[in-house]
């Protein structure tokens, strides 16, 4: 099971962050490698593993970066709204001091004014292990 294990000096005030790379899909990435389209470039940003979200989250303008059209959408509620209509976009999360890939489905949401454009939610935090050594400053993320 790959490990990722991150010591913050802020972890109390900054929460679990890391940083993640965004990408498309393998099958989207070989169909326009078969097309002879170009690839997008990864969307490198940081985010904060939250166990109060129930599923991850990325900036509204990363799927747009990479290309993808919606796959769906969602209502959901944040402590400031309710029913806020978010699009939905398979996507590929990559953490690479790991080489962690996590293929799914991300609600594009607006996470303005904060240090995150991403939240880790409980439908990826499902496939591992989460541990929160707050007195160590440390915070380790395991994935199957």
């Amino acid at each position: 099971m790959p490990s990722i294990t991150i010591t913050s000096a802020n972890l109390q005030v900054d929460g679990p962050v890391l940083e993640v790379h965004f990408l498309i899909s393998k099958e989207l990435e070989e169909k326009l490698k078969k097309e002879g389209k170009s690839i997008p470039e990864p969307v490198v940003i940081k985010a904060q593993i939250d166990t109060g979200a129930s599923n991850c989250v990325v900036q509204e303008d990363i799927p747009k970066k990479l290309g993808l059209q919606p796959i769906g959408s969602v209502k959901i509620a944040t402590p400031s709204s309710r029913d806020h209509l978010c699009y939905t976009y398979y996507m590929r999360m990559l953490i690479p001091a790991q080489k962690i890939t996590y293929d799914g489905i991300f609600t594009a949401a607006p996470l303005a004014g904060q240090n995150i454009s991403s939240l880790i939610g409980r439908d990826l935090l499902a496939h591992g292990i989460l541990i929160y050594i707050g007195y160590a400053k440390q915070f380790t993320l395991s994935l199957l």
